[in-house]
């Protein structure tokens, strides 16, 4: 505040010797002698506010360039990698994730890995994955057509080509197998695409459950260019790595989960060639040509196609569906042959009612004629026996008369 009223006591003190200068010189030098003074003040001023700025920021400054003379290190160590120990432990000390390069041997150095090898890696990955859109919703549903219409909020765009096959999960963690959490959804084929949009339908045949499911989701949906692939645990997609055994018992099926707590322990007898890895006593891999009584073998998980064995499912549900079709075709044509044989049967049994009927009235004539002809053979008995004893008195008289005539 002081130097604020010097300075304008010396500005109106110099315009009052201008004025009283202006009497005895030319007004060109009280006007360059003026403008040299303002302009002196102004260098001042602005030296003052230099000295002020140097004093206020000079000490953060120095310490703001020791720290960047320190972190070149670092930055450098993040760029291209490093061996150098102390550096890394400053990079842990600050927090910052390092990863390390594996070893062949005891004897090399460890190397932190740099963020052209993470990039690498990472590419490495997402080739194998292929890409991702998440948190994908859905925003109409056709079910004439069963085409969904679908938002995706990243990236932008989205680069999805039409005709693309993507397979489509619900998004979410999993949960153990007695809940009902995200589930496999299915592979859609894209029939349209817009700028943040496109229109999908079912790439194979959906069954009635998949078709449930299917009206019961509500997203968000997470898509993959590619099946997700099954790995072990030492690959670099596996999810399941650090998982402990209880949660694989909680998350996996009964039918399955055994093979996966096994994995990476001592081979059993009975166990299939394929699921045995044979190792030295050195604990160097050993190829199966080259297993000899002293090799040591451990259990590894048969890895599942997922894409083939949903495929297969498929194949196998449509095998199904048309047997159960023509089941029920011939169930329905058993059935049309059971209700006309049974009406032929209706027939035959009224048929044999009156057959009955007409053996009983035969019978009673039967019998009729029986006792006639009974009645008949009495009197033609008679007859005869009486037609005997004409013929013989016949006789006895001829002889008699034959007799006289003599």
């Amino acid at each position: 505040m002081i130097t604020l009223l010097v300075l304008g006591l010396l500005l109106v003190l110099s315009f009052v010797a201008c004025y009283f200068c202006s009497k005895y010189w030319h007004w060109s030098h009280v006007l360059l002698t003026e403008t040299v003074f303002l302009l002196s003040l102004a260098f001042f001023i602005l030296a003052g506010e230099v000295f002020r700025i140097q004093r206020l920021y000079g000490e953060a400054n120095a310490k703001n360039q020791r720290q960047i003379e320190q972190l070149e290190p670092q930055v450098a160590a993040l760029k291209f990698g490093t061996e150098n120990q102390q550096i890394i432990g400053q990079l842990e000390g600050a927090e910052i994730p390092v990863q390390m390069s594996e070893t062949s041997s005891e004897d090399d150095v460890p190397r932190m890995l740099s963020v052209r090898d993470l990039a690498h890696d990472l590419g490495m990955v997402s080739r194998v994955r292929g890409r991702v859109w998440r948190d994908v919703s859905i925003e109409n549903v056709d079910p004439a057509t069963v085409t969904f219409t679908l938002s995706i909020p990243a990236p932008s765009p989205h680069g999805i080509a039409n005709d693309t096959i993507l397979y489509v999960f619900e998004q979410g963690d999993a949960q153990p197998r007695n809940q009902n959490g995200p589930q496999y959804i299915g592979d859609f084929r894209v029939t349209n695409t817009g700028d943040q949009q496109i229109q999908v339908q079912p790439a194979s045949q959906f069954d009635q459950r998949a078709m449930e499911r299917l009206q019961k989701t509500r997203g968000p949906w997470i898509m993959y260019e590619n099946m997700p692939v099954d790995q072990h645990p030492e690959g670099i997609l596996e999810i399941l790595a650090g998982t402990t055994d209880e949660q694989l018992q909680q998350l996996l099926p009964s039918e399955s989960v055994e093979e996966y707590l096994r994995h990476g322990g001592p081979a059993q007898p009975g166990d299939e060639d394929f699921n045995k890895v044979g190792y030295n006593t050195d604990g160097e891999l050993v190829l199966p040509d080259d297993w000899n009584a002293s090799t040591q073998f451990k259990y590894s998980r048969t890895l599942r196609d997922y894409n083939l064995l949903f495929q297969e499912f498929s194949k196998r549900y449509t095998q199904m569906e048309a047997d159960h079709n023509a089941l029920v075709e011939d169930n329905k044509l058993l059935n049309q042959a059971l209700t006309s044989a049974r009406k032929v049967q209706s027939m035959h049994e009224a048929e044999q009612g009156k057959l009955r009927q007409d053996v009983a009235g035969t019978s009673r004539d039967r019998q009729a004629i029986q006792a006639h002809q009974s009645q008949v053979e009495t009197q033609l008995s008679n007859a005869q026996a009486l037609l005997s004893d004409l013929l013989q008195q016949n006789s006895d008289l001829a002889r008699d008369m034959g007799s006289s005539i003599e």
